[in-house]
């Protein structure tokens, strides 16, 4: 494993998921606007300068790719490392964590299926990850119903309190490893980050993220994806 990792930040892009919702389609190898789908994650931080390494989490084709084909072809000079994930997202995650040849001082955890994150937003989170942890957000447009099991509403929170979490979340390094491994042990099961920082202690932020940023999840994702790098085309 190549080591050339800075004091900075690090960077786990997780994308060792099975897509059970794709139809059968391989989303992470989908070419939009002649590069497959994680390429275009993996750049987004491989071109931001306050990345170092990149460690990448993914089956055996992601990882065979990268070595085959992406890594020259695409510059992905940053990924140090491919390991292959866990039967759960939370242990791709450490997995990740404990794949850096040298610690960073903060850590950035990506969805690979995020590809329209921005340099913006990977710099707003690292600003405000040293003092706790920072994650990626936007505000719910829709009212949001609570409901029992039933199907009968049970509430109706104030949706100017609530926000939708997205990706990068960042971290202190060593407080969100432990965090991790602390979950293992105690056999805690969590869907981000952010809860175990939260059950941990630290003081997570919210900065504000994209309606772009979406997670490719189903097949009508895909339709939604080429609207937005179709846009994104025109604008730039």
């Amino acid at each position: 494993m190549r080591d050339n990792s800075t004091t900075g930040a690090g960077a786990v892009i997780v994308a060792a998921g099975e897509g059970r919702r794709m139809g059968g389609r391989e989303k992470l190898f989908y070419p939009l606007g002649g590069k497959p789908l994680l390429v275009l994650t993996l750049a987004a931080f491989q071109d931001h300068p306050a990345v170092g390494d990149i460690v990448l989490v993914g089956g055996e084709r992601v990882r065979e790719r990268l070595e085959k084909e992406w890594r020259a072809r695409y510059g992905l000079t940053k990924v140090s490392a491919a390991v292959p994930g866990g039967p759960r997202r939370q242990d791709s995650v450490r997995n990740g964590l404990e794949a850096f040849g040298s610690p960073p001082e903060l850590v950035l955890i990506h969805d690979g299926d995020r590809p329209f994150i921005s340099g913006a937003v990977i710099s707003a989170v690292l600003a405000a990850a040293p003092g706790g942890g920072a994650i990626a957000a936007v505000a719910v447009k829709d009212t949001v119903k609570m409901v029992d099991g039933e199907g009968v509403i049970t509430d109706t929170p104030d949706r100017r309190r609530l926000r939708l979490a997205q990706t990068p979340q960042g971290f202190p390094f060593p407080a969100i490893l432990e965090a991790h491994r602390r979950a293992r042990r105690e056999g805690r099961e969590v869907t981000d980050d952010a809860a175990l920082a939260e059950r941990a202690g630290l003081r997570v932020r919210l900065v504000e993220g994209s309606y772009d940023n979406i997670k490719i999840t189903t097949p009508e994702d895909l339709t939604l994806a080429e609207a937005i790098r179709s846009r994104r085309q025109k604008q730039n």
